[in-house]
């Protein structure tokens, strides 16, 4: 396997398939990993897929308790503010249908953080300061040059797959000459890196994003690290013109903080433009595009780097099934048709002005879609969560009377494990009296029986032949835990 970029995609992706044993070559062109922190939204699903990895913990000890709201308020200083929803759950409400909690995590911990648990596998190659020059395909293989750029030595690499994880920018996209649909360059932005004592001014009044409506400095600040690091952003047009100088950007800040007395470090100076974008297609043949090689969004909705990650983990499970000889190579087709309505709803959100402001429900619709309830049960001891259960194969969740699902597991597909779970999760799980829900390694469900079947054998080998096709089912037990 070649995958092409380092960020967050591609070391999902690489961890997910050395989980299945199969081989990558991770090359990314930059020497090294981004020492910046660009996103800081940690949602719910990201989070339960670093649980998965074992590194929930890891993850969130370089984060920072806040809510994950905005407040809006004249200056930080200021104690007077409105909360404003962003589609992320409370503690409370995540406390209802997720094991954790969405995180407000930089991305420069973040990446350091996957990159060490990816190297932690054999048959994992990664090489930095690496870029991909060229790529060819044929029925069997794809066939890409490599440019070391440090030695400026050329190789040739030969993979059965190859996903492209190579930003924004994607030279891997421009050679397929897929083209991206939707605008460009729709508001620029300057960004200021800075570290200053800013908590000891907010106090308790802890939030993943602050809006600044002062006239004369109307913008945002986002905590970015746990020792007040922070980023302040504006639009140029607001601006009028960009700060030349330290002294003059300690001003702004000043009075953006509303704190006088304020002496920033400043440590970086930034801009940006809002895209949101989409590929037309994300798949060439053996190539599959994921993160933002696939779909550029703005800040608003911190969506980005989330839906990166699922790509990531959707298409690199179903290429190890595929390549361990679980599945036909047709459940691949499902990588599009299941994640490009997602990045299409994620764009266009991240296109609407008020496109950050979302109730939880609306926001988790894209971020858990279907998967299965989590509920709470013993097992082996230890309290575990319903998503705790599954495993890298199919997984099999009944209650004590269905013991004829068993008997029924087809064994030319995947791996399938067995759990029997207790009244109030099989309850959760919309079942009774011997029901079963099968379930895939992403938690979302191939095929739930509220009750025992006649004919399980049938039932599971229907189920199993029609997962490359599977479809939405009803509206998601989470969504009715929220709404009551």
């Amino acid at each position: 396997m070649l995958i092409v970029g380092a960020g967050p995609a591609g070391l999902t992706a690489a961890i997910t398939l050395a989980r299945y044993g199969v081989d990558s070559l991770v090359v990314e062109r930059r020497a090294d990993l981004s020492s910046l922190p660009r996103a800081t939204a940690v949602s719910t699903r990201t989070m339960e897929i670093m649980r998965t990895f074992g590194l929930e913990e890891r993850v969130r000890s370089g984060g920072i308790d806040v809510e994950w709201n905005a407040w809006i308020t004249e200056t930080l200083a200021s104690p007077v503010g409105v909360p404003m929803p962003l589609g992320f759950p409370t503690r409370e409400e995540a406390a209802l249908i997720s094991p954790t909690t969405p995180a407000c995590v930089p991305q420069d911990h973040l990446e350091p953080v996957l990159l060490d648990h990816l190297r932690s596998f054999p048959g994992v190659d990664i090489r930095f300061s690496t870029e991909l020059v060229t790529l060819e395909q044929d029925s069997e293989w794809a066939t890409a040059t490599l440019l070391d750029t440090a030695s400026e030595r050329t190789i040739a690499v030969r993979a059965r797959y190859v996903l492209a994880a190579d930003g924004a920018h994607s030279r891997v996209r421009a050679v397929l000459g897929i083209p991206m649909e939707g605008p460009d360059n729709l508001i620029e932005h300057s960004t200021v890196l800075f570290e200053a004592p800013l908590w000891e001014v907010l106090g308790d009044r802890r939030h993943g994003i602050y809006v600044i409506t002062h006239p004369e400095a109307a913008g945002i600040f986002v905590p970015v690290g746990a020792d007040d690091r922070w980023l302040y952003g504006r639009e140029l047009a607001q601006a009028h013109q960009r700060p030349e100088n330290t002294d003059s950007l300690a001003d702004l800040l000043r009075t953006a903080s509303g704190i006088p007395w304020l002496r920033p470090r400043i440590e970086r100076l930034g801009s940006f433009s809002f895209a949101a974008q989409i590929a037309s297609r994300y798949r060439e043949q053996r190539v599959f595009l994921i993160g933002d090689a696939a779909h550029r969004v703005t800040p608003r909705g911190g969506t980005g780097m989330n839906t990166a990650i699922h790509d990531g983990f959707d298409l690199a499970w179903k290429l190890g099934w595929v390549l361990s000889g679980w599945a036909e190579p047709e459940l691949l087709d499902t990588y599009e048709t299941e994640r490009r309505p997602v990045g299409l709803l994620n764009t266009a959100r991240s296109a609407d002005p008020n496109g950050s402001q979302r109730e939880a429900a609306e926001g988790l619709v894209a971020d858990l879609g279907d998967r299965i309830p989590h509920a709470w049960l013993s097992h082996d001891g230890a309290r575990t969560s319903t998503l705790d259960l599954l495993g890298p194969g199919l997984t099999l969740l009944t209650d004590e009377h269905g013991g004829i699902w068993r008997h029924a597991l087809p064994s030319t597909v995947a791996t399938i494990v067995t759990h029997i779970v207790d009244e109030p999760a099989a309850e959760a799980l919309g079942m009774r009296g011997g029901g079963a829900v099968l379930v895939r390694p992403d938690a979302k469900p191939i095929a739930t029986w509220l009750e025992a079947v006649q004919d399980p054998v049938s039932a599971m080998a229907a189920a199993v032949t029609g997962m490359a096709v599977r479809t939405n089912g009803p509206v998601p037990a989470w969504q009715r835990v929220l709404a009551s």
